[in-house]
C-alpha cells in the first residue's frame, strides 16, 4: 500500500527539507524532490551544495524529458506534469500537486506544510487525495520542532 507522510507546521521549510531528504536517502532510498517552481530547485540545489563536507548529498537536477539518472540519490526535478517514477523512489513534495494522480503513484509521498493557513489548507486537499486513493497515511506535527 503506498504511504503520504505529511509534516506540518514546519517553520523553515528548506533547512527542512535538507534534513528530510537525508534522512530519506539514509534510510536506503532514491528521492525526488518535486517542486512546481524551477526557481525553488535552482535554490534547494544551491543549499545543498552549501552544506557541511560531511552532510553532502550526491544529487543532480533531473530535467523531466531525459532519462532519469540512475545512480544518483537524490534528484531534484520541476514541471507542470508528473513524471511516471520507477518504483524505489520516494517524492518529497513541495509543490500542491496531488502524487496520487500521477501516472503512476510512487509508493511513498513526504508533503511538507508550511504553517500558513493557505499551506495548512492545501495540504488538507492533498491528504483527502491521498486517503480517497488508497494511501495509507502519516502524520508528523513539527511546530517547535523544526
Amino acid at each position: 500500500m503506498p504511504k503520504a507522510t505529511f509534516y506540518t507546521h514546519v517553520s523553515q521549510p528548506a533547512v527542512f527539507t535538507c534534513r528530510l531528504a537525508e534522512r530519506a536517502i539514509r534510510d536506503g532510498g532514491r528521492v525526488l524532490v518535486w517542486s512546481d517552481s524551477a526557481d525553488m530547485i535552482t535554490r534547494l540545489d544551491r543549499d545543498l551544495w552549501q552544506t557541511a563536507p560531511e552532510s553532502f548529498i550526491p544529487h543532480e537536477i533531473w530535467e523531466t524529458g531525459q532519462p532519469m539518472p540512475s545512480e544518483t540519490p537524490l534528484l531534484l526535478a520541476s514541471g507542470l506534469e508528473l513524471p511516471a517514477l520507477p518504483p524505489d523512489v520516494a517524492v518529497l513534495n513541495l509543490s500542491p500537486d496531488f502524487w496520487s494522480d500521477a501516472p503512476q503513484p510512487p509508493e511513498r509521498v513526504l508533503e511538507i506544510v508550511g504553517t500558513s493557513l493557505e499551506d495548512l489548507a492545501e495540504a488538507r486537499e492533498r491528504f483527502r487525495a491521498y486517503r480517497q486513493s488508497g494511501f495509507e497515511i502519516e502524520h508528523h506535527k513539527m511546530e517547535g520542532k523544526a
